[in-house]
């Protein structure tokens, strides 16, 4: 039974970090927005986030005790292809506008362009459409943790789905949401790249937290196993969460063309 422990044990080790690549890792910008300003996200309320949850998927069905679908799951995938491979959903945004009777409660809309949302009177929050971390709750904590990779490697060994969700709820402070979300990419990237990131890094390189060499080559291609993360669980995350770093303007760690970092105003929600 022994060996059974020490396999058990590095499959986790080997789990944690082929999900937790830099590539989800990105790191921000030093903040310049006003002090308290997450703070007070974090007080408000998307009043239909649940809507928007479920109207994600209409076929598939949640893993048990959760509310968001996974992405990856045999129902869910042609949704995701299908929204991919339609080019009218990049110039979509997530909007956001608070009741005019109260300061915390707002709504979260997706818009097919940025100037139809604006005239309509909603703040752009991000790029594309809105899903189960388009809230400001979970803008608060992208803001304010510079290093989720840290704390997400921790959630990511946790044994099975309800104990990663409940890790990056508690640990990391994602709203309810959105740590579903989380915790199905972290379990899709742990099977669907495991064999191309010891190929790359080598297996004594991920079991003692060893990664060599650039993220991004001279020609500025991803290294394999990161672009297995980009291409096989990237997708599927965007469409689940909504929202991402990169679409809500705060830049990468790995180096990335200008074009791919969505400028937004964050200062502009309770104006």
């Amino acid at each position: 039974m022994q060996w059974m422990k020490i396999f058990y044990l590095l499959a986790c080790m080997l789990g944690t970090w082929v999900w937790m690549l830099p590539a989800k890792s990105d790191l921000p910008k030093k903040s310049d927005l006003p002090t308290g300003l997450t703070d007070r996200f974090r007080q408000t309320r998307a009043v239909n986030i649940e809507t928007i949850v479920e109207a994600q998927f209409r076929k598939a069905r949640p893993a048990r005790g959760f509310k968001v679908v996974d992405p990856y799951d045999s129902l869910s995938a042609e949704t995701v292809r299908n929204w991919q491979s339609d080019n009218d959903h990049r110039g979509g945004v997530c909007a956001l506008r608070f009741s005019a009777t109260e300061e915390e409660g707002y709504e979260l809309r997706y818009f097919e362009s940025y100037a139809t949302a604006i005239t309509a009177g909603y703040r752009i929050t991000h790029q594309g459409r809105c899903g189960s971390c388009s809230t400001l709750q979970d803008l608060a904590v992208y803001l304010d943790t510079p290093d989720l990779a840290t704390p997400a490697r921790q959630c990511a060994r946790r044994f099975g789905l309800a104990r990663k969700k409940r890790c990056f709820e508690e640990k990391i402070g994602l709203t309810n949401y959105c740590a579903e979300s989380w915790a199905y990419n972290a379990r899709h990237t742990q099977k669907a790249c495991r064999s191309q990131c010891i190929a790359d890094y080598g297996l004594l390189n991920l079991l003692f937290h060893r990664y060599p060499g650039e993220n991004v080559n001279e020609a500025g291609q991803l290294r394999p196993c990161l672009q297995c993360d980009e291409e096989r669980s990237g997708p599927g995350f965007k469409y689940s969460a909504g929202r991402t770093r990169r679409n809500s303007g705060i830049e990468s760690a790995i180096p990335r063309p200008e074009s791919e970092i969505y400028p937004v105003n964050h200062t502009s929600y309770f104006q």
